[in-house]
């Protein structure tokens, strides 16, 4: 994406604070903080061990024996996690065009 912007009388400007909505800068200005993916790190681990623990103290009530095993369920969805973003990428490549792909099928018209 390109961080130049027009204004109204068409005059290419830096795109800044100024060009976001207000709703949107409320919404998600806290993202622009220094720092913030440590901070989100943290929680997430905090928040992963606690559910960890939470799993030593809960009984389970299941139907096949692999699901009685401690953490089956963390293990389950993170390898379904990793499964995406990892066949993600080669169908990105395989469907990813030229930065150009359409301008190039327009030119071929004009000549017609």
């Amino acid at each position: 994406m390109s961080h130049i912007s027009e204004d109204r009388e068409g005059e290419r400007k830096p795109f800044g604070e100024d060009d976001m909505h207000p709703v949107s800068k409320a919404l998600f200005g806290w993202v622009e903080t220094p720092g913030i993916g440590r901070v989100l790190f943290w929680i997430m681990a905090v928040i992963s061990l606690i559910l960890m623990l939470l799993d030593f103290a809960s009984d389970r009530y299941s139907y096949f024996t692999i699901e009685k095993v401690r953490g089956f369920y963390g293990f389950l969805g993170f390898s379904a996690f990793t499964f995406v973003v990892l066949t993600g990428w080669p169908l990105g490549k395989l469907l990813r065009r030229d930065e150009n792909y359409y301008d190039d099928a327009d030119d071929e018209g004009e000549g017609s």
